[in-house]
């Protein structure tokens, strides 16, 4: 019984052990900085487009429109995602079999 007793309370000081070092460890690790970067790299295309259209939680047939419009393919993010879904335009060149 002593053993076991004995046991436990190792086991009891290792767990806390574990535990101030991963305490000590998130604290001090820059996740702010790192995910604050991450959103000011982006790249400005039409995937960042539709990315934030899809944000934007006004439904899949509006991201949908976005997805199928030219926003972004320019380069340029400066233009605002537009209050409607734009109608989808259908070229002869749009890459399909049919």
């Amino acid at each position: 019984m002593t053993v076991l007793a004995v046991i436990v309370i190792l086991l009891v000081l290792v767990d806390a052990a574990i535990a101030a070092r991963l305490v000590a460890t998130r604290s001090s690790s820059p996740i702010s900085s790192s995910s604050h970067q991450a959103t000011t790299d982006h790249p400005c295309n039409h995937g960042y487009y539709v990315s934030q259209a899809a944000h934007s939680k006004k439904g899949g047939r509006y991201v949908s429109g976005i997805a199928q419009s030219n926003g972004g393919k320019d380069g340029k993010c400066t233009a605002p995602l537009p209050a409607t879904a734009p109608a989808a335009s259908h070229s002869s060149d749009d890459g399909s079999d049919g």
